[in-house]
Formats: C-alpha cells, sequence, structure tokens
C-alpha cells in the first residue's frame, strides 16, 4: 500500500484545487517525494491536509483555533470560501487495509455552518470507520507516520507516559487499543444497563406478586361468569324458542284466519254485487213493458183475423134465395142491438183497462220503491259491516296500549278532556312524515314516540302523581317549559351536502310551531342517509346517523341495525291513536246504522205487502179485461155475420157463385194469417212466461243472497272476532318476548340476538326452573368473588412481559458483561504480547541507528512498570427450583420461590494488585559520553536520538507513508547525509513525503513539489520528477 494521490480544495491556503501525484514503487523500494517552497508558501498545509483527511480533531495541532480556520479565508483579490475538501488515494493493491478494493478513497469536508462528513470510497462513514481503517493500515495521525520538527523535540521531552503512548501505536497495536477502548466503553455502559435492570427487577417482583393473585382470582370469576353466561343463553334461548314456538304457531293460525276472512269477505262482496245489480228494476221494467205491447198487437192481429174469419164463414153459410130477403128487416134490427150491446161493452172495456193501467202504474211505484229499499238495505249492511269491522280493527289496535306497555299513555289519552288542554298528545301523534322517511324517523325518534308532550313540568309532575295514585303504570314526559333543542355543530353542517346525505331529520318532519323545541331535542342532531355506504362515505363517528332502512350509526361509531319487523308505535298511527277518541264514535254511528236497518226492513216489508195486494188487483182486473174483449169479440163476429148476411141476401143470384168463389179464396188468407198471428201470439205468450220465470227466480235468488250475505256477514264478524282475539294474544306474546329481549340486554350486557346468532343449546321447557335456580345460584357465587378490574390480566401480562424482558436482558447483560470482560482482558493480553515483541525489535534498531547516526555510543529503551489495584469480581448464582423465565402465575403466588429469587444473584468483589508498564524512558550515551538524564543532551544529539527512534520503529513496524515535516532542519549537512541514506533505505519498507528545505534531502528525493503563493494569498503547485529530469540533462 502506498499514497497514490493527495487532492486539496479550499483547505487554508489552498483555495484552488491542487493535486499531488506520488510515484508508484518501483525496483523494490517505495518513492521519496520532497515537497519545497518558502516559508509562508503554504507547503506545511500540505502535511495538515494528511493530518485533516485522516481525522485530526485538534485544531491546536492543525495551528488553528476553531474548525472553520481550515477553509480559505480569503484575500484582498480572492473571497473567502463556504468549504474546504481534502481526499486521500491509497493503492490497496496488497489489500493491506483489509478491503477489497484496489484504491481506497479517503475523503473529509467540512462546511464554514460547522457540518462536515467523511467518506471512504465516496460512502458516508464514521470517524470511528476511518480511524479502524487506519488502524489497520499501520498508520495514523498521532503515529510515526506523520513526524515534525516538533514531534522530533517532544519525542525526548515528553514524560514516560506519553512515550509509552507513542511507541505503542508505533507498535501496530492502535487497532487494538481502539477496540479495547470501545469495549471498555460498552462494558462499562452494560454494567449500568444491569445495575438499571436489577433495580427495575426488584420494583416489579413484589407488584407482579399481587397482580398474580388477583389474576387467579379474576380466573375464578370467569370461569364462573362462563358457566353463568352458558346457563343464560340456554335460559333465555329455552324462552325465547318457546314464546317463538308460540308466535309462530299463532301465525299460522293468523294466516289461515285471514285465508278463510279473504274469502268470505270476497263472497260477500260478490253476493253483495250481485245483489245490487238485482235490485236494479229500470231495465227490467222496460222489457216486460215492450213484451206486453207486443203480446197485445199480436193478440189484437189475431182477434182481427178470426173476426174477419168469423164474418167470413158466416157468408158461406148463408143461402141465396129468395126467402132471405124477408128478413132484411130483422136483420137490420139485429145488427142495431149488436152495435149498442159493442159500444156498451167497448165503454167497459175503456174503463177497466185504465183501471188497470192505474194499478199497474201503483204496483211498478211500490216495485221500484221494493227495489230502492232493497238497495239501500244492501248498502247499509255493507256499511255496517265495515263499521263492525272498523271497530274491531280500533278494539284490536287499542289493545295495543294495554299489552305493549302504554297503558298508562292510554289512560292519559283517554283522560285528556280532564286536562284542561295541558297534555297535547303523543310525539307520534303530533308529527307528519312522509312514507320515504318513515322508518328512518320512527327508528331515530325510537322510545320517544311513545313520549308525551305536556305544557309545563307541573303538569308532568302531576300525571306521574295521577298515575301513580290509580296504579296505571309508566310514562314520559317532554315539558315544553324544560326541553331544550339539540343542535348539529358547525363543523358537521358541511355533511349535509355530501352524496347519499337526504337531510337533517328534524327538516323532514312537520309539526305545529310550538313544539319546535321538542322536535329539536329529538332529532335536532340527527342525520338521514340513504344507506350504510353513504354513512361511510360521510364518515362513521362525524355525527349521529340513520338510514332509510332502520340502520343507526352513532357518532361513537357504534353501529345498530340489521332486519327491523314493524311493530309498536311509529308516525303512521295516528288513527289508531285518533281512534281512541273515535271509539265510542263509531259505536255510536253502528247504534244509528242498525236502526235504520230495522226501519228499512219494516219499510220494505209494507212495500212487499202493498205489491202482493196490487198484484192481485192487477190480475183481477187483467181478468176481467179478457172476459170483455172475449164478449167483445163475439159481438163482433156475430155482428160480421149478420152483415154479410144482409149484404149477400141483396145480390143476385148470378152474382152468388162469384162472390162465393172470391169468399174461398179470402178464407185461405185469413186462415194462413191466423196461423201466423198464433204462432206470434205463442211465442209472446213463451217470452213473457220466462220473463216472469226469471223474475221469479230473481226474487228467489234476491231471498238466497239476503240470507247469503246475513250468514256471510255473521261468518266475517266472527272470523275478525277470531282474527282480533289472536292478535292480541300474538301482541301479549310479543310483548313477553320484548321484555325477555330487553331482560337479557340487561341480565347478560349484550343483544339476545347475537346470542341466538351462536345457536346455544335448549333445553327442555321442564328444565327451566332449575336453570333460573343454576343461574341465581351463580350470581351469588359473584357477588362473594367481588369486582375486579379486567384489566388487572392484561397489566399482569404487561408486568410479566416486563418482568421476563428485565430477567432476560439481566442474563444477556451479564453474559455480555463476561464476554467483554474477556475481550478486554484478552485484547490486553494480545497488546502485551505485541509490544513485548515490538519492543525488543525496536530496542535492537534503536542501538543500531543511534550507532550509525553517532558513529558509535550507546542507547536502549528501558520499561518503567508500575503496580494497580483492580475489582476482581466472581459472581454466585443461588439455587431456585426453575429459571425465572419460565414463572407461571401459580408460581409466582409461591411466596417462597419469589422471595429465594431476591438474592438469586450475589456478587462478590475483590481487591487484586496487579504490575502493569507505565512509560519508557530512553537512555542515550553519545560516543565518549555517559549521560544520566535525556535533557542533558544538546540540541542536535537529541535530533538524532529522535531520528534514530523513529528510524527504529519504521524499520520494525513500517507505515505505508511516512509524513517528514522538516525533520532534518536542525542537523549539518553530514547528519543529513547520513539520514537521507537511512530513509533510502527504508523506502525499501514505506514511502516518504518530506517537506523540506534541505538540498541533500532534496537530492535524495525521486520527485519534487513546489508550493508558491503570489500576491492573492493562493498557494500553487509545482511538480518536478527528478529521475525525468535527470534523463533530460544526460
Amino acid at each position: 500500500m502506498y499514497l497514490k494521490r493527495l487532492e486539496i480544495q479550499g483547505f487554508k491556503s489552498f483555495a484552488n484545487k491542487i493535486v499531488l501525484d506520488f510515484l508508484p514503487p518501483q525496483s523494490g523500494r517505495f518513492s521519496i517525494t520532497a515537497v519545497v517552497g518558502p516559508n509562508g508558501s503554504g507547503k506545511s498545509n500540505v502535511v495538515d491536509a494528511i493530518r485533516w483527511v485522516m481525522g485530526e480533531q485538534s485544531i491546536k495541532n492543525l495551528r488553528g483555533k476553531k474548525s472553520e480556520d481550515v477553509i480559505f479565508a480569503g484575500s484582498e483579490n480572492k473571497g473567502a470560501l463556504g468549504a474546504c475538501e481534502v481526499t486521500m488515494i491509497l493503492d490497496n493493491a496488497d489489500n493491506r487495509a483489509e478491503l477489497d478494493y484496489p484504491e481506497i478513497v479517503i475523503t473529509r469536508r467540512l462546511y464554514r455552518s460547522g457540518e462536515g462528513e467523511y467518506l471512504i470510497n465516496n460512502n458516508p462513514v464514521r470517524l470511528l470507520d476511518v480511524h479502524l481503517l487506519l488502524a489497520k493500515a499501520q498508520f495514523g495521525q498521532h503515529s510515526h507516520s506523520i513526524i515534525s520538527q516538533g514531534t522530533i523535540d517532544r519525542l525526548l521531552t515528553v514524560n514516560q507516559a506519553e512515550r509509552k503512548e507513542f511507541l505503542d501505536e508505533a507498535s501496530g497495536i492502535k487497532e487494538f487499543q481502539i477496540k479495547q477502548h470501545q469495549a471498555a466503553l460498552k462494558l462499562n455502559r452494560t454494567r449500568e444497563n444491569m445495575e438499571q435492570a436489577e433495580r427495575l427487577l426488584a420494583e416489579v417482583e413484589p407488584h407482579l406478586k399481587i397482580l398474580a393473585r388477583q389474576v387467579k382470582k379474576l380466573e375464578k370469576r370467569q370461569e364462573v361468569e362462563l358457566s353463568l353466561r352458558e346457563f343464560q343463553e340456554k335460559y333465555y334461548a329455552t324462552l325465547h324458542k318457546r314464546n317463538q314456538d308460540e308466535i309462530n304457531e299463532i301465525n299460522r293460525q293468523l294466516e289461515g284466519v285471514e285465508t278463510n276472512y279473504r274469502s268470505a269477505f270476497n263472497e260477500l262482496s260478490v253476493a253483495q254485487t250481485e245483489l245490487a245489480e238485482l235490485a236494479k228494476a229500470e231495465s227490467r221494467q222496460e222489457v216486460f213493458t215492450a213484451l206486453q205491447v207486443k203480446h197485445q198487437v199480436a193478440s189484437k192481429e189475431k182477434n182481427d183475423i178470426e173476426r174477419n174469419l168469423a164474418i167470413l164463414e158466416g157468408r158461406l153459410t148463408s143461402g141465396y134465395h129468395e126467402a132471405g130477403k124477408g128478413n132484411i128487416g130483422w136483420l137490420e134490427n139485429k145488427i142495431k142491438e149488436i152495435k149498442f150491446s159493442r159500444e156498451q161493452l167497448t165503454v167497459q172495456i175503456q174503463s177497466a183497462t185504465s183501471e188497470l193501467s192505474r194499478y199497474q202504474e201503483q204496483f211498478n211505484l211500490v216495485q221500484k220503491k221494493i227495489n230502492d229499499l232493497s238497495v239501500e238495505k244492501t248498502e247499509k249492511s255493507v256499511q255496517l259491516s265495515r263499521m263492525r269491522s272498523a271497530l274491531m280493527q280500533n278494539q284490536s289496535e287499542q289493545n295495543f296500549f294495554q299489552f305493549s306497555g302504554l297503558s298508562a299513555v292510554k289512560a292519559l289519552l283517554e283522560a285528556r278532556e280532564n286536562w284542561g288542554g295541558k297534555i297535547f298528545g303523543l310525539v307520534a301523534e303530533l308529527g307528519e312524515v312522509e312514507e320515504t322517511y318513515r322508518v328512518a324517523l320512527d327508528v331515530a325518534a325510537g322510545a320517544n314516540l311513545s313520549s308525551l308532550v305536556v305544557e309545563n313540568d307541573e303538569t308532568g309532575k302531576r300525571a306521574i302523581e295521577y298515575l301513580r295514585t290509580h296504579k296505571l303504570g309508566v310514562a314520559t314526559f317532554l315539558p315544553l317549559n324544560k326541553i331544550q333543542p339539540r343542535v348539529l355543530y358547525s363543523e358537521s353542517e358541511s355533511i349535509l351536502h355530501e352524496e347519499g346525505v337526504l337531510g337533517l331529520a328534524l327538516n323532514l318532519i312537520k309539526y305545529p310551531a310550538q313544539f319546535t323545541n321538542i322536535f329539536a331535542y329529538i332529532f335536532g342532531d340527527t342525520i338521514i342517509v340513504k344507506d350504510l355506504v353513504a354513512a361511510q362515505r360521510v364518515g362513521i363517528g362525524r355525527a349521529r346517523m340513520v338510514t332509510l332502512e332502520g340502520d343507526v350509526v352513532e357518532k361513537r361509531g357504534v353501529l345498530r341495525g340489521g332486519f327491523r319487523k314493524t311493530q309498536g308505535l311509529s308516525f303512521a298511527s295516528q288513527l289508531m291513536l285518533s281512534g281512541i277518541e273515535r271509539a265510542r264514535d263509531f259505536e255510536a254511528q253502528i247504534n244509528l246504522e242498525e236502526q235504520n236497518l230495522i226501519t228499512v226492513d219494516k219499510q220494505l216489508d209494507n212495500a212487499k205487502s202493498e205489491l202482493a195486494k196490487l198484484e192481485m188487483e192487477v190480475k183481477m182486473g187483467e181478468n176481467k179485461i179478457n172476459l170483455q174483449n172475449t164478449e167483445e169479440q163475439n159481438f163482433s163476429r156475430e155482428l160480421a155475420g149478420l152483415e154479410k148476411e144482409l149484404q149477400l141476401s141483396q145480390i143476385s143470384p148470378s152474382e152468388y157463385s162469384k162472390v162465393l168463389a172470391d169468399l174461398n179464396k179470402e178464407k185461405e188468407v185469413l186462415l194462413k194469417s191466423l196461423t201466423i198471428a198464433a204462432e206470434k201470439l205463442i211465442k209472446f205468450d213463451a217470452e213473457i212466461s220466462e220473463f216472469n220465470q226469471k223474475e221469479e227466480d230473481k226474487k228467489q235468488r234476491v231471498f238466497a243472497l239476503q240470507e247469503k250475505m246475513q250468514f256471510k256477514q255473521n261468518e266475517v264478524n266472527n272470523i275478525l272476532t277470531i282474527r282480533n282475539e289472536l292478535k292480541i294474544s300474538l301482541a301479549k306474546i310479543e310483548t313477553k318476548q320484548e321484555d325477555l329481549r330487553e331482560e337479557a340486554q340487561n341480565d347478560m350486557g349484550v343483544a339476545l340476538e347475537s346470542v341466538l346468532e351462536r345457536n346455544p343449546m335448549v333445553a327442555p321447557i321442564e328444565e327451566l326452573n332449575n336453570l333460573a335456580q343454576e343461574i341465581q345460584k351463580l350470581k351469588y357465587q359473584l357477588s362473594l368473588i367481588g369486582g375486579i378490574d379486567e384489566e388487572v390480566t392484561a397489566e399482569f401480562t404487561t408486568t410479566k412481559e416486563r418482568y421476563d424482558f428485565l430477567e432476560g436482558q439481566l442474563v444477556d447483560l451479564r453474559s455480555a458483561t463476561a464476554d467483554l470482560e474477556k475481550m478486554v482482558m484478552e485484547l490486553d493480553e494480545l497488546m502485551k504480547k505485541k509490544r513485548a515483541v515490538a519492543f525488543k525489535k525496536i530496542q535492537k534498531e534503536f542501538e543500531r541507528y543511534f550507532k550509525i547516526l553517532f558513529s558509535g555510543g550507546s542507547a536502549k529503551l528501558e520499561e518503567i512498570y508500575g503496580e494497580s489495584e483492580t475489582e476482581e469480581t466472581e459472581e454466585v448464582v443461588a439455587t431456585s427450583p426453575e429459571n425465572t423465565n419460565n414463572l407461571t402465575i401459580q408460581q409466582f403466588n409461591n411466596e417462597n420461590l419469589i422471595e429465594s429469587n431476591d438474592s438469586s444473584n450475589v456478587e462478590q468483589k475483590k481487591a487484586k494488585k496487579e504490575k502493569i508498564l507505565t512509560g519508557i524512558d530512553i537512555i542515550a550515551n553519545p560516543p565518549g559520553k555517559k549521560i544520566k538524564n535525556i535533557n542533558a543532551l544538546s540540541g542536535g544529539e537529541r535530533t538524532l536520538t529522535s531520528i534514530a527512534l523513529i528510524c527504529a520503529i519504521l524499520n520494525c513496524n513500517p507505515s505505508p507513508f511516512v509524513i517528514l515535516d522538516e525533520v532534518e532542519a536542525a542537523l549539518d549537512e553530514a547528519n543529513t547525509l547520513r539520514f537521507a541514506n537511512i530513509m533510502g533505505e527504508l523506502s525499501a519498507k514505506s514511502q516518504f513525503v518530506v517537506i523540506t528545505h534541505n538540498r541533500v534531502t532534496m537530492h535524495s528525493a525521486d520527485a519534487l513539489y513546489g508550493v508558491t503563493m503570489s500576491g492573492d494569498g493562493v498557494s500553487k503547485l509545482l511538480s518536478v520528477k527528478l529521475n525525468e529530469a535527470e534523463k533530460v540533462n544526460k
């Protein structure tokens, strides 16, 4: 290894960067480089730069007062610099520094701010790393590697101890000294830590013992609590299953009842619709009238044909003879009589027809009245049925108050009028909400929905006394004069504008202005959001939020939600609440409708009696008219025959044959027409009979439908009664189930649903009493154990971990102490051996070089020893059952074990005297002299003696390179020549960089660097390689 290059920039007078390249070894020897220059040129700054980059910390040794003095301070022509940097490049081809690099680049930088850094091969390192590297390479800034003229003087004038330190470093044990120093420092810190760990163990141990006892007690309590929880879960799960089975059974029955109700109600509705259709008489009367008209026309047509046919028959049967002429007078008289009788009969028929029309009109009116009364009866029956259903529903809803724990509220609401308007009502009935937000607002209000709003606290006090006196239950009151609103903090108002937020709950409900404080108290700090995703987006914990499905996110971060069965009070319960006052109105209306229905029934019966009488009168009139019509037809036929006979009696015999032929043809036509008319009449008779039969069927159907409606109405009423009873039973069991949930919550501290999710065991119903007794026993045991902070386990664990950690640390520290003490001893022994070997070599070479330099004489080095007292530590380990690292809680409860640990380790210290090397003395006798004191030597003699010692050290423990700063300045030319020869000899082992003014020294150098300084105060460098220069000269 050798110094390959030195780069200096900003250091002292070297403001500009300079580079010193050193020659590599040649011909088995290292180069000698001389740095020359006039005084004050800055050549010694080269030595200071090397000393500084090697880690020199003493500014005094660098000829300065403060650290920034090494930075170029500026001059008249050049400003001061902010930093300086020196880089030393070592050739490490022989791996002397034990680094896998062919070159080692050591750099040191300093900034005017005071910050500095060290780098090895451009990697930041510590100063200690630089020192260790240089120590391994056998050189350092305080050793024989850098020798100045002052070092030469001090080597003989310093005390024996300082001289020893110099020789120690020169002996190559600097690396071990650094390691020993570091180990000693670490040993002291380890001993301090060990003492602290022992103190902490002494503090922790008693507390750990107490905690161990508490943990054992807590474990017993937890064991009992675990058993109690198992019995409680089994008990409540069994009760819940029993109740749920009853609820399921009632729901199953309700499903059947609902099915029967829908079936019966549908049949009732169908019957009501059919009856209403049958009750409509207008269209049926028009059909009957049209049929009657058609029948009368057909009957009249048939009668006319029969009359014409009778006349024709009379004409055909009448003989044409002379005797007939004698009867003409009689025929004319007979015709007059028949016409008169027919006219009278016609008048009678008209009178009878008018009377029949009057009866028919009355019949129609009564029939219409009956139809109207039937429709009215049907409508009133339907209305009565609906009112009864509504009453039953109202009664069912009223039962909710009784079986949901709101009997006190019901009592106060029913007696509200007696309180002078000071009880305004339930929160649930004072607010109106949209169906979209109903579930969210119901959940947000919670139990406050059943709270009663009163005028003031005095009213609330009186109401409580009233409930207590009459033993009506418990209610919650919100006095208007005391309730203060809740508000949303200003920092939370920004939430209202975020995605998924539907608004402040208070703004989503309508209420009278006088109740603003009440609703603000309930909803003022609650925000309604779309769903839990929106709540997470807003940020859980920022505000109280409720989703549209009823999930709650409390401001403390608590989440509550899941499937929510609709039950209890709601903002949708206004009808139920107002039904408390409307129940009596329902009953009164039902009674009134029942009376109206009875009246209609009576009117209907009277109308039916009157209709029966009129129907008889109509039939009698119709019979009378039919008889009169028959008699009138007989008269008409007789009259037609007489008239025809009279006509025939007046014709001539010649015309009779022709007339007879015409009469036969006319008869055939009339017979055909008569057949057609008879068929029409038969058809119309059949249609009328069919219509009458249908009407009779309709009447029978009406009667049947009325009976069916009555039956179905009774059936519906019975079903509603059964449904109401089942709902009451369901409300009782659901209330019992809700009470069970609350009891389980209070008893176990968790929701019953979360317990049921774990599918606990369910006991037979008959074991419930045994379970209850076992639960009471376990609760009694817990009361005897008492309360224990559950944090004690965590505290014990933490304390135990700390105890174990300290124990482990103490063991490690003791082991580390022993290792460090062993290391220190081993290093000390190693250094003693290396020092002894080196001392013998240096002693021998010192005497040789002394004789060379003095041409005789004698010199030697003498070791100075002294005595020192040291403390020898002996550790005595007490016996114990087992290692404390494996202590359990039970072992900590063993008081003897804990006490035994207090003295488990005892250190015994013994004083021991040891003989140690305290210094090195130099005995030098130049030729012909015997010197007792080294200070008696002359200046030249001291210089030569010091040089002899330095050369001996360099020969025995060569440094890769040696810096000599004007060490031969005090020598004459002859001695300088001897020194130059020795330096040439030593160059076989070390590289030399010499700061000199001596020509002899310059002549012995392989290369020269000249340092000059111009007027700007900046040092400059000039290099000359003497071997090359000699070749040029030759």
